[in-house]
């Protein structure tokens, strides 16, 4: 089938304009239906909308299989796509269901549109001829209980049985488990794959589940990518949990799907009879509420369902019902927290805090509704009401001669799903009389590797407004520096689980001090998030991290509190060090305190600084706020050894020259510090009180070359 061009002509020669083309379509008394090669709707006229009870927004960009019941037989869809992909039109009956769960025999004909070029562009089925009539009496008079795609029991089907289950096992005290198996991302996958690949995935999987479990064992197809197992007889959680596992690996295996290798993951939810439910409907919700839990946590996992569940879940409905009308109550608030220079230490930006203040809960914590708002897309009201009063909020600071400082607002990744993006920007600046150059937009790493194109599209459009743009939790995902190297971006923001144990944890540091010099070297300005201790706020900037923000300097305080930091002009102080002692610093670590003051006794008459600490923790925190040439560590210390503490400043501070001082010691242990380099000299206690002079002596002479 073609689609006419413009002034295209009919076969009795007239001219016929492309809007009555439309026309015609949109007034037809017969559904039809359009999508694109993927499978995503892409046009349904309005006699569609009214026959399945769908509205058009709830429509477009879906998979038809949306209106599946489960009742088709597996043979009819096949038959369907031999046909179209050959080239012809099918016809036949698909018996589909309507929004409101009502079934409904249709007769449709489906076929391809092609282009200029003949080539395959779309799909298009148009409803030939509907039936409402009793199940029953549908299908030829066959009541179908499985599933059209894979043969399997269907959800009516489940239900039943399960039914069954239930009166077998309490009449027998027995029990049984019900698994609700659902995969990871399929969603994306079957965007990638398109409709026909991704049912063979779905194919596959039902074969991988089938083979998991025993034959006595029920399995059912209840949704698009939704699996239920019912394993019957079984109660012992041990036994759940080795067939979940079990269940997980199958998943696991890579597929080749159409010549691509594929690796399909699962979430598991595990309920169990007469534990968790007493009857086939809450049995199912258990299962789904412990399935979303393992979800949660990332997927390719199982959990078992607990009470606190059922809580959590009417939780989460209630805080969906009212978080709607937040925004039009009034009971959104914005706090903001400062972002300082680690070089002057002034107050050079602000970033803008969500607080929900609920009339009758109080201040509502936002990992209690932002997830919420984020999985149902509240968050983009939510957002735009941020950004709007931010701006408006920075206007007046300014207009109220406080010093001008950026102002940064979190973006949802769900908003670079909308092209509109800048627009909405643009007019919100326009509104408040903000400059652009006073905001910056702050996304997260999901939201630029959703779609990084169309991501780089829109934030390139966002610069052209002059905005500012920040990477938010920079090294938590799983971005690709080629496509940070293609963003505008210009500020990334260390998250704040690598500075939490900045000081302490060698990997972190490394993590964290590696991105501040990649950033300089593709001209980003870094900042830190959650900077909580000064030791952590002078190992930034002895690595020359350009910006902070955290609890040391301030909380997110409300808009006015902001004011009074600005008005008074309260800043970071750095302190100082002289560099002349500075050079001759010695740090003395030993949990004993007698052995300290005999050693600072003995080193003092040399004229060093020296610093003292009980533990490898206290010392470490030490070194991130001065400059140290040489430690003396205890070995046998309380929570750190000398050896470990030795081996992590080798890591942090490669510099300094590092000395054990002990009466008790692992001679393998200290032996292979010293061969890694952790440790240069090993010293014994007792010591010599000249043989030690001159070992430390020695060790500044060699932290000076």
């Amino acid at each position: 089938m073609t689609v006419p061009e413009s002034d295209n002509e009919t076969g009795s020669g007239f001219p016929v304009p492309d809007d009555l083309y439309r026309r015609i379509v949109d007034n037809g008394s017969f559904g039809v239906l359009v999508t694109d090669l993927d499978g995503n709707i892409v046009y349904v006229n309005p006699r569609l909308c009214e026959s399945s009870g769908y509205l058009l927004d709830e429509l477009i960009g879906k998979n038809p299989r949306i209106f599946q019941s489960g009742r088709t037989p597996l043979a009819t869809y096949r038959d369907l796509w031999a046909t179209i992909l050959a080239g012809r039109t099918w016809h036949g009956e698909l018996l589909n269901r309507r929004k409101n769960g009502d079934l409904l025999l249709e007769r449709i004909g489906i076929s391809t549109i092609v282009d200029a070029n003949g080539e395959t562009s779309h799909f298009i089925a148009i409803a030939e001829g509907q039936w409402n009539q009793p199940p029953s009496q549908l299908m030829g008079g066959r009541q179908i209980a499985t599933d059209g795609l894979t043969g399997l029991p269907n959800r009516d089907a489940l239900i039943e049985k399960l039914g069954e289950v239930l009166t077998v096992s309490h009449a027998n005290g027995s029990g049984f488990a019900v698994l609700y198996v659902d995969l990871d991302g399929f969603r994306s996958c079957n965007q990638s794959l398109g409709p026909i690949a991704a049912d063979q995935v779905l194919i596959e999987v039902a074969a991988r589940l089938s083979s998991a479990i025993r034959r006595n064992d029920l399995i059912a197809r209840t949704g698009a990518d939704e699996f239920v197992l019912v394993l019957d007889g079984t109660l012992d959680k041990k036994v759940c949990g080795e067939t979940s596992g079990r269940i997980l690996q199958a998943l696991a295996r890579p597929m080749n799907i159409d010549g691509r290798l594929l690796e399909i993951t699962g979430s598991i939810g595990i309920a169990r009879y007469p534990l968790d439910a007493g009857n086939a409907e809450d049995m199912l919700r258990a299962a789904i509420l412990a399935q979303a839990d393992a979800r949660r946590e990332g997927g390719d996992r199982f959990h078992f369902f607990a009470p606190e569940m059922e809580a959590q879940a009417n939780t989460h409905l209630d805080i969906t019902s009212q978080l709607r009308h937040a925004v039009d109550r009034g009971e959104l608030r914005l706090h903001y927290q400062p972002q300082l220079s680690l070089s002057s230490g002034q107050v050079i930006g602000v970033e803008a805090l969500v607080r929900w203040q609920h009339a009758v809960q109080g201040l509502v914590p936002p990992g209690a509704f932002i997830p919420v708002a984020e999985e149902t897309g509240l968050i983009i009201a939510i957002s735009e009401w941020v950004l709007r009063e931010a701006c408006r909020q920075a206007k007046e600071w300014q207009n109220g001669k406080l010093p001008p400082i950026r102002v940064a607002v979190n973006l949802s990744a769900r908003h670079f799903r909308y092209s509109s993006l800048p627009e909405t920007v643009a007019s919100v600046l326009a509104e408040t009389g903000l400059e652009a150059k006073f905001l910056e937009l702050e996304l997260t790493e999901s939201a630029i590797m959703q779609d990084p194109a169309k991501a780089i599209r829109i934030v390139d459009r966002l610069k052209n407004l002059g905005v500012h743009i920040s990477l938010d939790d920079f090294g938590t995902g799983y971005s690709s520096l080629a496509y940070l190297s293609r963003f505008a971006i210009d500020r990334l923001k260390i998250d704040q689980s690598f500075i939490r144990d900045i000081t302490t944890n060698p990997v972190n540091a490394s993590i964290s001090t590696a991105t501040i010099a990649m950033a300089h070297k593709l001209g980003k300005i870094v900042v830190a998030e959650g900077v909580e201790t000064e030791a952590q706020m002078q190992f930034l900037r002895r690595h020359d991290c350009d910006e902070m923000q955290g609890f040391l300097f301030s909380r997110p305080v409300p808009a006015d509190d902001l004011a009074v930091i600005l008005r008074e002009g309260k800043h970071l102080s750095f302190g100082s060090e002289p560099e002349a002692v500075a050079e001759n610093t010695l740090l003395l670590v030993d949990d004993e305190q007698n052995v300290i003051n005999s050693l600072r006794r003995l080193l003092r008459r040399e004229g060093y600084r020296i610093l003292t600490a009980n533990s490898g923790v206290d010392a470490l925190e030490l070194l991130a706020l001065h400059t140290v040439q040489v430690i003396i560590s205890d070995q046998r210390m309380s929570g750190m050894s000398g050896v470990e503490f030795l081996s992590k400043v080798k890591d942090l501070y490669p510099e300094t020259v590092r000395m054990s001082l002990s009466g008790y010691s692992d001679i393998s242990m200290v032996t292979d510090a010293i061969n890694k380099g952790a440790i240069w000299k090993y010293i014994t206690k007792p010591w010599d009180d000249e043989a030690l002079v001159r070992e430390v002596r020695a060790a500044f002479r060699l932290a000076r070359q």
